[in-house]
């Protein structure tokens, strides 16, 4: 992964932006991604990597924990859309052109 993506979606799972990502931070992300892991697995992926002994992930960590989920869930990841798909999506029954879907779009 090129060095400005990693920190792209570092900085997404990053939700309050102190350049570190929680425990917490990381299992919301994941459940966002529909990929739900157990705290304590989170917690020993997360201990593997953190070299500093913080806790958290920072953005020097980030590039093997990110490895690693790929390497497990990756399969599941590539099925999920992405923004372009969802994008295109919205834009065909968003008939009034205001980038939200409500019932009236789709009554037609």
């Amino acid at each position: 992964m090129q060095p400005t993506e990693l920190k792209r979606v570092f900085q997404m799972f990053d939700r309050n932006g102190d350049g570190r990502i929680s425990k917490e931070e990381l299992s919301h992300s994941l459940e966002n991604l529909g990929i739900f892991i157990p705290d304590q697995e989170l917690f020993n992926m997360i201990n593997k990597i953190d070299v500093d002994g913080d806790r958290c992930v920072d953005i020097d960590e980030f590039g093997e924990l990110y490895q690693s989920i790929m390497d497990e869930f990756g399969e599941l990841y590539q099925s999920i859309m992405d923004e372009r798909d969802c994008t295109r999506m919205i834009t065909k029954v968003d008939v009034d052109g205001d980038g939200m879907v409500n019932y009236k779009n789709f009554k037609g």
